[in-house]
């Protein structure tokens, strides 16, 4: 657990928005690495697939989307991946969750994020990966 993580478990559990800046390309084109994710406390129970939420996973705090979300034996379950990665991250539970990515911000503007528009986001980014995979080989 990274020292911020704490931090901001107590800030969104009082019911605060965060903000704060995102590294990696993983979630590429949607979130870029610098821009500033604005987090806000959710309910697991209300999330749904398309969501970009932030999760405690094996690598630390990730922002990802929500691809699954099933019931397992009366906890919810969810999975989540990268726009920008081929395969899926382990399940998570609602402990797991700190919070929802309401919007981006890249230092100029803001954009809020948009579940309906994941599909579409996610089929271009892989169809970009297996292009250059085809042709650099």
């Amino acid at each position: 657990m990274s020292e911020f993580e704490p931090t901001l478990r107590e800030v969104l559990a009082a019911g605060h928005t965060a903000r704060f800046r995102a590294s990696g390309d993983s979630m590429y084109p949607a979130i870029h690495s610098g821009d500033y994710l604005h987090i806000v406390p959710c309910d697991a129970s209300k999330l749904r697939l398309g969501d970009i939420i932030l999760a405690t996973t094996e690598r630390g705090l990730t922002a990802h989307r929500i691809v699954r979300i099933r019931d397992a034996e009366g906890e919810l379950r969810i999975t989540m991946r990268g726009d920008n990665a081929l395969r899926s991250d382990q399940p998570v539970t609602s402990a797991d969750i700190l919070g929802r990515v309401e919007s981006v911000e890249n230092g100029l503007t803001a954009r809020q994020t948009a579940p309906e528009s994941a599909t579409i986001m996610r089929f271009a980014a892989v169809l970009v990966r297996r292009l250059r995979s085809a042709f650099q080989h």
